[in-house]
């Protein structure tokens, strides 16, 4: 959809590019009063920068259009903001508003001011490569940007047409968020003062809701208006860490809008959205032919979706169509290109034919949006399908190439939409993603050729992994390096000396990916020992973002997990001589914490080991004061988390000769009967271990362990008191 509304994230406006006036009125603070204000951002002077004075003025009339100034004030205290605030950007949609900046400077420090020039001014389109419409972004700079000078500016804008005639709304900010494109990053700077004012006719109802602040408005009647006057002073600003929640699950807003039920929503896009559904012969001969063959409603979705992944692009072409009014179905079909309202008009015109009932919804895309039950507004930037049928519900996003049925993304789970029905609409919430449902699946198989050692690796994904992984191999123009990137760790990080993967482009084929590894080694004759094992922290480095971690010294803000994933991993060994002993049979140890869980376990048959080992890891938001016991549980993972399987060469002469385990293997091997729960063959093997050790802390602290776990319990203090005295440190 693609639609953005300047009253929740940024200005909309239609900027007169002019030059900065001095005698254009100010609606913030003079030079005077800013430049005696920078004693007071003291105290904040090292995060950068500090917004002096942030003001808005708002007036809405009759008509429910509005007229808006805006006012900044930035006082610039490092190199760093200078680089960040060199240039300033507003963007706008110029459909519904025009705007000029009144003003554009720099206040420097000794009380000069520097006026923006006129060369310094830049219109362009905000379109992306695939969208087309009256989207805009005024790019300006200011002379004499330095380090102790101050950034003064505000923007003049006029709202030309309503959205929804007759209503209006906006959303409050108070914190000044500034985005970072180059860095693909923002900055939110401290402020002194916030300061909003909203001036509207009494004969117009107004509705407010709260978000992360119980301020209250300060409320004054004057002849035929009524001010609304919100004010904050000294707002820290917000340091932004990777992996953090949405930073609007933390800075206050306040929401005001003319509606208070969602039936005016239900109506206004109805009007616009059921003249796209109007009969049209070839919607119909298409329908036919694609169900033609298709039993259920279900399989007559996919074939919808099918279609329409493989058949028509996502290109918006909506210049002068305000960003709501979608094209018809015909015209979708014909032009085999549309944004996402116009391939859901697709959609929902096929399935109709079928008898289906499938509607419009409305999303944000954005993490951290909210939708109110009973204040409604327009915050949504994107339209997906909602599709009930006999056998269940569907929720079908066709916008994304890459995405396998039904295209939604994980990334929308738990986000609450507005369905679109024409009689009221409704307000339904997309499920959150489960661990099951977003899976990596790895099968590794060695195999042995002559003596040569081999193996190949192939992945198979279900849900969000398999969209991301999909559409980072197909556009990606280094395919063997994703390659080595995904399926060597598995294979101690060596080199894929070939692979395959299925095409990327066919989303009705599941993706899967192959590589071969030959020789990895040899197995000369001189070898009578072999060693299997992995390290299953490779899982972290290849799934998850969580190999490398912030310290926890440096973590200021909570850890948000979106999604979720399982990754389920099957090692098959072979045994490296016909003749040959399994002496070690020993999986990795097992993890359960509140974060994540890995279990293993290890089948041995006479002429090969299969391991089967499986990782999931929640969707979470981890508060910063419990970072350190996920960092410890991610470092305990990293360190132990190796498993180890040994073969011995048996000697045909003489089958007892073969070569003692170390005491560090003995010791391993202990442990994987323990965490395996093999706790039998655990209690004769440690007590014939320790029958011949007695002098080693660990192994009479394993015995301790065994013998509890046999209900042995004053062995098991014995055990345990024997290796305290020997030093053993546990």
């Amino acid at each position: 959809m693609a639609v953005y509304i300047r009253v929740f994230v940024i200005f909309l406006s239609f900027l007169s590019i002019t030059n900065a006036s001095a005698e254009t009125t100010s609606i913030g603070p003079d030079a005077e009063t800013l430049l005696a204000l920078k004693t007071d951002a003291t105290e904040y002077a090292d995060r950068g920068a500090v917004i002096l004075s942030r003001r808005t003025e708002i007036t809405v009339d009759e008509q429910r259009l509005e007229s808006t100034k805006y006012y900044r004030a930035i006082y610039i205290a490092s190199e760093e903001a200078v680089s960040d605030y060199s240039k300033l950007v507003n963007s706008f949609n110029a459909y519904y508003h025009t705007s000029s900046i009144d003003f554009a400077r720099v206040i420097a420090a000794d009380g000069q001011i520097f006026n923006m020039q006129d060369d310094a001014i830049s219109e362009v389109s905000a379109n992306n490569d695939d969208y087309l419409d009256d989207m805009k972004r005024i790019e300006f700079a200011v002379p004499q940007l330095k380090v102790g000078n101050i950034i003064e500016y505000q923007i003049n804008e006029k709202q030309t047409k309503a959205i929804i005639d007759g209503e209006w709304f906006t959303g409050i900010r108070f914190n000044h968020v500034k985005f970072l494109p180059l860095k693909n990053w923002v900055r939110i700077d401290p402020i002194l003062s916030s300061l909003t004012t909203l001036t509207i006719p009494n004969t117009v109802d107004l509705y407010i809701e709260n978000r992360n602040t119980d301020l209250s408005p300060l409320v004054t009647k004057s002849g035929s208006t009524t001010q609304y006057v919100w004010k904050m002073d000294k707002l820290e600003g917000i340091e932004i860490e990777s992996g953090m929640p949405p930073i609007d699950e933390t800075l206050p807003l306040v929401y005001v809008s003319t509606m208070n039920n969602w039936k005016t929503v239900d109506d206004w896009y109805w009007d616009l959205f059921k003249p796209s559904l109007m009969p049209a012969d070839k919607v119909t001969a298409l329908a036919n032919e694609l169900f033609s063959e298709q039993d259920t409603q279900t399989d007559k979705v996919k074939a919808v979706f099918d279609y329409m992944q493989k058949n028509v692009r996502y290109i918006g072409a909506h210049v002068n169509r305000g960003g709501y009014q979608p094209h018809t179905a015909q015209e979708v079909l014909q032009n085999a290109y549309g944004d996402c309202k116009d391939q859901t008009t697709l959609i929902v015109a096929l399935l109709n034919e079928a008898g289906i009932k499938a509607s419009p919804a409305l999303v944000n895309t954005y993490n951290g949006s909210v939708v109110f039950d009973d204040l409604p507004a327009l915050n949504f930037n994107h339209m997906i399908t909602y599709v009930t049928t006999d056998e269940g519900s569907y929720w079908l996003d066709t916008s994304g190439q890459t995405g396998t049925f039904p295209g939604l993304s994980a990334m929308l789970g738990g986000k609450r939409t507005f369905v679109v029905t024409g009689s009221a609409g409704e307000l339904v919430e997309v499920p959150h993603v489960q661990p099951e449902e977003n899976v990596a699946k790895v099968a590794v198989d060695y195999s042995l050729n002559d003596s040569a050692l081999d193996a190949s690796v192939k992945m198979s994904f279900d849900g969000q992994v398999e969209t991301n992984l999909r559409s980072y191999y197909q556009f990606s123009p280094e395919k063997r390096a994703v390659v080595e990137q995904l399926l060597s760790p598995f294979v101690h990080d060596n080199r894929v000396t070939s692979f395959t993967a299925t095409d990327p482009a066919d989303s009705a084929t599941p993706f899967e990916i192959e590589g071969d590894f030959v020789d990895l080694l040899s197995i000369t004759e001189d070898i009578s020992r072999f060693h299997y094992s992995m390290n299953y922290a490779q899982i972290l480095k290849v799934f998850t973002g969580f190999s490398i971690m912030e310290p926890v010294s440096e973590r200021d803000q909570d850890l948000y997990i979106q999604i979720p994933i399982t990754v389920e991993l099957s090692i098959t060994y072979p045994a490296p001589w016909s003749d040959a002993e399994l002496v070690q049979n020993g999986p990795a140890s097992n993890y359960q914490n509140p974060f994540f869980e890995i279990t293993h376990t290890a089948q041995p048959s006479d002429n090969e080991v299969t391991s089967t080992s499986k990782f999931v890891l929640y969707a979470q938001t981890i508060p910063v004061e419990e970072y350190a016991a996920f960092f410890n549980a991610i470092d305990a993972f990293q360190k132990g988390s190796e498993s180890m399987f040994v073969y011995d060469k048996v000697v045909a002469t003489s089958p007892q000769s073969h070569e003692a385990l170390s005491i560090e293997e003995q010791i391993a091997h202990s442990r994987a009967l323990l965490d395996s729960g093999r706790f039998d063959e655990a209690l004769e093997y440690v007590t014939e271990l320790a029958n011949g050790n007695k002098d080693n802390g660990e192994v009479q602290f394993l015995l301790g362990i065994v013998h509890g776990f046999n209900g042995k319990d004053a062995l098991s203090e014995a055990a345990f008191e024997r290796a305290e005295s020997l030093g053993y440190q546990y």
